[in-house]
């Protein structure tokens, strides 16, 4: 894209502003302030793909993180099998589960 005056920019910029708070259709506010609709179009076109070099720039939504593993009990099958569960799970769950695993043909 070629580059633009930025006091044109700026004065397009406000112009479209002014359009979405006024309420009206793009016809009706290129009319009221003798404007041609392709024109209007065109930098509208222009404006949305070009970043808004007055608005502030958010900071980046980084929050701190902590990693924790969480503690793991492993039950080794006769088999060789390995079976890694947390240690807060249910003694019952973990029952079924060595059961089920211990009971498949691998």
């Amino acid at each position: 894209m070629s580059a633009h005056r930025p006091e044109k920019v700026r004065a397009w910029r406000a112009t479209i502003d002014a359009w979405k708070r006024s309420g009206q259709t793009v016809n009706a506010f290129c009319r009221a302030r003798q404007l041609t609709r392709s024109n209007f179009d065109r930098w509208r076109r222009i404006l949305a793909t070009r970043p808004d070099e007055s608005a502030p720039t958010p900071p980046p939504a980084f929050v701190p993180v902590r990693v924790v593993a969480e503690p793991m009990a492993e039950v080794v099958l006769r088999s060789g099998v390995v079976v890694r569960v947390p240690l807060g799970a249910a003694p019952d769950a973990v029952t079924r589960l060595v059961t089920a695993v211990g009971a498949a043909s691998c």
